[in-house]
This record gives structure tokens, sequence and C-alpha cells, in this order.
């Protein structure tokens, strides 16, 4: 296999020198740049007075951009660091709130101009309208079709895209099968709070969910004042009285701002989270972070005395970098439990430079700053958080089935499994009963559709465009209810037992 690939190198090398090596001596200039810094313009200059070829800005623009991205990504790479990166902006979009945004309510990819649904949420004006993997192509205009492969560029799909509160668009939809089908939206005002709170029926527990963690901005009021505003209710209601517990979720939340979390000591900024939960001690700060510099910077608590009421903390394998740093500092500083499993295990944390603003885009460095660390000088990265655990089970536990084609009996599927695993789910199967999620389409997977298809009112023993639907619309119901929520549900019982 070496050999063979040594072979195809030593190939490779000599169509190089003979496809490069004819012109080379009469064209290229004798005296190399030697600014780097400068390279890049030089590079074009040297295509736009001698490459055959016409070189317009498009081009130019794209080998910008790709320069950028593989600069900053060969050096992340060489330091095994997945977290920096180069973030792109829309400019020519409208600004975002962290807490909502008025719109259609699906995030997706572009796909050759095109739009691929990624996610539909399940309060927005789309939910039961488009589904995942449906794709936009198009909108109409008073009768008239736009399509979007017909636009100059992203930038002219994205500005058709954009809507104000209560106005109707009609959306060209093609759905995975290639049918075409008009979609009428009308724009609605759609919460996307980074933090929330839930009633669980339970007369001593409340429930918060953070989400990630947003800083104050032009349009949002930041998750500190969010999550603020949700406890001091909680606290004159559920958290009021004695043998009181604060379900705090943190799962699947992969981070954000450090100032939701503490204000650093500005006077002007409201405190975050962990000076809002746990006590001042000036001798052990909370957490400390040591950037390249090798300049400690503790943070501390805020509140003069412990909380009245317990804390559990639900953590999972996505809780992440500051969902970490807060899951740590209520363990370890306040002793309070964490249950779920472990962490993702991020020891260090990214800071941004803004880098260039081009075609209604901006161009944002996020570079890994430094480490932070709790308790006795502990990284997750190297010393995991202690947390109970509780087993990943029911339909959190599932991948949201994603439909691309028709399947049937005796076919492999690679996205069957999630849809095997959702019936399980579904019909409560255990053990020997339960279906295999291997993605072959057996016997008894088709029994189990066709039962799932008659309660439907749908015909068949295959799962169709219409049996895709169905059960996207079941998996997003349980995905939002409590009482699905196997892991939560499980911790409730150990509180209550306690």
């Amino acid at each position: 296999m070496v050999n063979k690939k040594l072979g195809i190198l030593f190939l490779f090398s000599v169509i190089l020198a003979f496809l490069a090596g004819f012109f080379a001596q009469r064209i290229l200039p004798s005296t190399p740049q030697q600014n780097s810094s400068g390279m890049f313009d030089y590079i074009i200059q040297s295509f736009e007075n001698y490459y055959y070829y016409d070189v317009d800005d498009e081009e130019i623009h794209a080998a910008f951009i790709k320069t950028m991205e593989a600069a900053i990504k060969s050096i992340a790479e060489t330091n095994g660091d997945p977290y920096t990166r180069l973030l792109a902006i829309p400019l020519s979009a409208s600004p975002s709130d962290d807490e909502k945004f008025v719109g259609v309510g699906i995030s997706f990819l572009f796909e050759d101009q095109h739009i691929r649904i990624g996610y539909v949420y399940p309060q927005g004006p789309a939910h039961g309208l488009m589904f995942p993997n449906d794709l936009i192509i198009g909108m109409k205009d008073e009768g008239n079709p736009i399509y979007f492969k017909d636009l100059s560029s992203e930038d002219a799909v994205i500005q058709r895209l954009k809507g104000t509160l209560n106005e109707e668009k009609i959306f060209i939809v093609k759905d995975p099968l290639g049918n075409e089908r008009d979609v009428v939206i009308t724009y609605q005002e759609i919460l996307t709070p980074t933090a929330y709170q839930k009633d669980l029926g339970e007369e001593h527990i409340a429930y918060i969910h953070i989400t990630s963690f947003a800083g104050v901005s032009e349009t949002s009021i930041g998750t500190a004042a969010v999550f603020q505003n949700i406890l001091n209710q909680l606290e004159q209601t559920v958290l009021n009285g004695t043998n009181k517990t604060l379900i705090l979720d943190l799962r699947d939340n992969p981070g954000g701002a450090l100032t939701a979390l503490h204000n650093q000591g500005q006077a002007s900024m409201l405190p975050g989270i962990t000076q809002q939960l746990l006590a001042r001690n000036l001798e052990r700060p909370l957490f400390t972070m040591i950037p390249k510099s090798g300049t400690v910077q503790n943070f501390y608590g805020n509140l003069s005395q412990p909380k009245s009421y317990d804390i559990k903390v639900l953590v999972n394998e996505h809780s992440a970098s500051a969902a970490e740093v807060l899951a740590a500092v209520l363990n370890t500083e306040g002793g309070y439990e964490l249950y779920g499993r472990p962490t993702y295990g991020k020891g260090v944390y990214q800071n941004q430079v803004r880098l260039s603003d081009i075609r209604n885009v901006r161009y944002v460095l996020v570079y890994t700053e430094g480490e932070w660390y709790y308790g006795d000088g502990l990284n997750v990265a190297t010393t995991p958080l202690d947390v109970h655990f509780i087993a990943a089970t029911g339909m959190r536990n599932i991948d949201m089935p994603i439909f691309s084609r028709v399947m049937s009996k005796d076919h492999v599927y690679s996205e069957l499994s999630s849809y095997q695993q959702f019936l399980n789910v579904y019909y409560g199967l255990t053990g020997i009963n339960a279906l295999r999620t291997d993605g072959y389409y057996d016997e008894l997977t088709r029994q189990k559709v066709m039962q799932y298809n008659t309660e439907k009112e749908l015909t068949g023993d295959v799962i169709s465009l219409e049996t895709a639907r169905h059960i996207h619309l079941d998996y997003m119901y349980a995905m939002s209810s409590l009482t699905h929520d196997d892991e939560l549900q499980v911790l409730i019982q150990l509180i209550k037992s306690a």
C-alpha cells in the first residue's frame, strides 16, 4: 500500500513538473515577493498580469476567504485545537435577539443556492408545513415564481427570506421525493429563550433549563437577566419555604458568553449566574482563567449566604465550556450534586478578533485564549466532573429521524435506524420484543410500521413521506414534553424519595 502511494506521489510530481516547467523561466519574475503580509495581493496581481484566463472579483473573493480559512485551520490543527476557527456572520440579516426572532421558524444550510431545512421550530409558523430535508427552491411574488437558482447570490436569497411580523409569503418547497408544493407562511415572533422555566407539577421542585449563555447586546438583555427574572419569580413561589429543590438543566448547553456567568467585577453589569447562586468567599474563587500571558484571573460568588434551597444539576456529554464552568462551581463550591452523564470536558476558553467585513459578511477569528480551572486547580479536560449517572433513554436518546426516500421490507437503509429506535420508544418495545436498529427493514419492522400507519389512517407497510411526517410530529411533541424526558423524571423521583 505504501509503495502504491509513493508511486502515485511520484507520478503526480512528474505531471506537476511537466505542467509547470515550460513557462517557469520565461514568465515568473526573478525576484520573489519578500513581504509575506502582501503575498495574497502579489499572487492576485500575478494572475491578473500573466494568467491566461480572466480572473473576476468573485474568484478573488472566494480565494481570499479560503486563504483565511486555510491559515486558521492549519495553525489550529498543528496545535490539536478544534475550537479555533473562522466565523462568518451575515451583516445583511436583521440584528438577532438571542431570546426571540421574527421569521419562518427554521434552521437551514445553503445547498447550490437552495435552502435545505435542518430543523423546524415546534412553536414556529413552519411547524407541520415544512419538514427537515425539505428544499426551499424559491418564492412567489404576486403569484410569479422566483427561483433561487436564478438570483445573483446567497445574499440575494437571504434578502428574499427577510420578513416582518405578520407578513405573509409563499415558498416553493420540494420534498425529498422531488414533489414541489406551495407553502404559505405568516411570519411570527418565535421564542428561543436561552433560559426558561417549566412547571413540573411538583409542589417542592422548580425547574430551569439554560440552553446557552448570551451576553448583553443591542438586541438582547442577556441570559443573566433572563435567569434572574425567572429565579426571582420562583423564589417567591415554588422555592419559598423549606425542603425545596431547584433542578438546573444544563444538558446540550454548548456554552457561550462569560459575562452571563460572571460580570467580571463591572458594577454597571448585572451579576452573572454564578454570582446569583453562590456565596462570596474571598479566600477561594469559584473558578480561574489563565490566558497566554499567565495572568491569573479569579472569579468569586456574590451572595452573603447560600441559598435556602437545594440545587440539583442535570448535565450530559453535550454540556460544554461555560455550562461546565457553572456545573463545576455549583458542585465544588456550592456542594450541589450533578446528575446525568459526564460532560464534554472542554477545559479551554475562546475569544474573538474581528478580521474583515466583505460583501455584507463579517469574518471573525475565534481563537483559544487560555485554560480555566475549578476547585483546587482542576481542569475538566483531565479531571472530569463528578456526575451521578442517569442512563440516556427514551426519545431524547434518539437522533431526529430524517426522511430521504421510501423504505420497504428486505432492504437496508442508513436512515432507517432512527425510525426503528423511534418505534421502539413509541410502542415501549424492549428486550426480545424490540425492533432491530441496524437499518435492515425486516418483517418485525414491517409489522410495526404497518401498525403505525393504520393508527395514523395511512395505508401500506412502508415508511412513506406521509409516515415520516407523522413520525416527525410525534417525535417533536415528545421532545418538548417533560413527561417524556426520562432522565428528568428519574431525577424527580430521586429527589422525592430522598
